[in-house]
């Protein structure tokens, strides 16, 4: 089973001119050319297998009482249309960059390991949970670190889609 998950920066105003259907058309579906051009820019990042994981060594970790404050990187606010798609503004990209910076990523992927492990032979993915998953999912949330150190920078909006 593979989940995709894309995160597609944004100037921070574009948030409150676009349409929930337009900001639909700028995030990619697929890793397609779109998506490599927006990756090489830096406005883009997509990650294949291993989104769920991610959530959860960002989301059992304990850090914060609140739901919404440990999920950071996949929360926003909805579009009142019912698109699925949530917007991070400026200032929420600045707090999940924070609480990106802020965390032992590696250590939130052991802290789960078991979690990790049950959720990998759940969702029938080929492999077993390992070391080698434990890699990948830490090597992608560094990633997401990345993008949104970038985002956060300039100033940009987060929309988040998750591959259909």
């Amino acid at each position: 089973m593979s989940v995709d998950h894309f995160w597609r920066r944004l100037p921070g105003q574009a948030v409150d001119t676009c349409s929930p259907e337009q900001l639909g058309e700028l995030v990619p579906r697929h890793r397609d050319e779109r998506y490599d051009r927006l990756a090489a820019a830096g406005l883009a990042l997509g990650v294949r297998q291993t989104a769920v994981l991610m959530e959860l060594a960002l989301t059992e970790n304990g850090l914060h009482p609140d739901p919404t404050a440990r999920l950071p990187v996949y929360g926003g606010t909805r579009r009142e249309s019912g698109t699925d798609m949530p917007v991070l503004r400026p200032e929420q990209v600045a707090a999940a960059f924070l609480f990106l910076r802020d965390s032992a990523l590696g250590e939130l992927v052991r802290q789960q390991d078991t979690v990790l492990a049950r959720t990998v032979a759940e969702l029938d993915y080929p492999t077993p949970w390992s070391e080698s998953w434990a890699a990948r999912v830490v090597g992608d949330l560094r990633e997401l670190r990345d993008f949104f150190a970038g985002a956060a920078a300039a100033g940009d909006a987060v929309v988040v889609r998750e591959a259909e």
